[in-house]
């Protein structure tokens, strides 16, 4: 909780007439609750610990957190006070000295979540953000290749052909096989960028874990695959990981590593985490600029040269962090992978679905595809949602027709049981 102690007293000093009661209140409410889930086991079903933690509906069943995350209550109400305190005086709340030295503190802590220096880590506003100073920032010209597969999201991806004509490189799009996934293993992922790295690849980009069927990338290896290859620069799409798993990025050894903490880091919409390697950082050039080029100079904040910022939002990011911080590490992913096999163990038993994910955990992740035969995808999310207030995701590819299912932790095997007795009636 350092940074939030340093970021009032900060406010104390320079803001002395505001009131600071509710936000010392909302202070001690997420410092009371993060000490319970420290000391609280979350056993096989912390769905009863957490579910009252969130803002959801009650009449909605959540299994979509890979497209966007919830908030914990305390968090959002920490962010409430933030922006409360802020509109009280916005030149004062924008622009004050204690949102500067909070903001670093922040990235601080966000380096060290992903195993990271401070001076490593800008904060950016999603992933897409961070492929787009890569595309338009790296030294690429004519003769040059951007590589990456059919399971890139779309945000790591598009905008490297839409700049590819401007700067003059080729982007080529491999086909993944991706109806091999439930039996693929780590040396298949290898051979198959392995052979997709040609003599003019310079750029590999691909997804840690994709977001159509949660295929976990071996990335150390796959980086590693692509230094022996040549290639000169390697760029992680880290948005299923982040708070999922255990990220360390210095263990990865990518050039640049971005991800959106408003997916598993349940942290507010509109930030984004870009990691990028000492290396890289002599050659990419910022995207955005205004007046902090030679302010910041030498530093990270120079892919940060926005001017006005939502700082309340950003400091959240720090409480977001502090949240799953609190939880056990060990716990977390005993969960995640017991709700793996859970999830597997019912599509096996349910004639009329095909499971399209990973079997091996080692290989897959809390994001799973299922095949409702004789049904498309977006008919079973529109009915399941308007019937029964299930939220998932629907793909309709050229090679799939699946919903795609992401719990997160305070997700239960009751609800697992409750949509696959639902997709049994369809």
């Amino acid at each position: 909780m350092t940074h939030r102690r340093l970021f009032l007293r900060q406010l104390a000093g320079i803001a002395a007439t505001a009131s600071m009661g509710p936000l010392l209140a909302a202070d001690e409410a997420l410092a009371q609750q993060l000490d319970e889930l420290r000391t609280t086991s979350l056993g096989n079903q912390p769905y009863a610990l957490l579910r009252s933690r969130y803002l959801l509906d009650d009449r909605v069943t959540y299994l979509n957190h890979g497209s966007i995350g919830t908030v914990p209550r305390v968090v959002h109400e920490a962010h409430t006070e933030y922006l409360r305190l802020c509109e009280r005086n916005p030149w004062l709340y924008v622009w004050g000295d204690a949102w500067e030295q909070t903001r670093e503190s922040i990235r601080a802590k966000a380096a060290s979540y992903l195993g990271a220096e401070a001076d490593e880590i800008a904060i950016t506003h999603n992933t897409t953000e961070g492929f787009n100073v890569l595309a338009w920032g790296l030294p690429l010209g004519r003769g040059d290749e951007v590589l990456f597969s059919s399971l890139n999201h779309d945000g790591a991806s598009i905008c490297w052909q839409h700049v590819a004509p401007v700067r003059g490189y080729a982007v080529r799009r491999f086909a993944f096989p991706v109806l091999e996934a439930p039996q693929m293993n780590a040396a298949r992922i290898l051979e198959i960028y392995d052979r997709e790295i040609s003599a003019r690849t310079r750029v590999l980009v691909f997804p840690h874990v994709d977001n159509v069927v949660g295929l976990r990338h071996p990335a150390r290896e796959l980086t590693a695959l692509a230094r022996e290859r040549g290639v000169d620069f390697v760029a992680v799409d880290g948005a299923q990981t982040v708070g999922m798993f255990d990220v360390d990025v210095g263990r990865i050894g990518a050039d640049v590593y971005c991800a959106s903490p408003h997916k598993w880091l349940q942290a507010p919409k509109g930030l984004g985490l870009m990691h990028v390697g000492q290396a890289v950082r002599k050659t990419l050039r910022p995207m955005w600029v205004t007046w902090g080029q030679d302010r910041w100079k030498g530093t990270i904040r120079i892919f940060e040269d926005y001017g006005t910022r939502n700082l309340p939002e950003l400091v959240t990011l720090g409480d977001a962090i502090d949240f799953q911080l609190a939880l056990d590490g060990t716990q977390k992913q005993t969960h995640y992978r017991a709700l793996h096999r859970h999830f597997q163990a019912l599509a096996s038993a349910t004639p009329s679905v095909e499971w399209r994910s990973p079997r091996n955990w080692e290989l897959g992740a809390s994001l799973y595809a299922v095949e409702v035969r004789g049904h498309r995808s977006t008919d079973v999310f529109q009915r399941l949602f308007r019937e029964h207030g299930f939220v998932f995701r629907a793909f309709a590819t050229p090679e799939l027709n699946t919903i795609r299912i992401s719990p997160n932790l305070a997700n239960t095997y009751e609800e697992a049981d409750r949509l696959f007795a639902t997709l049994t009636r369809l």
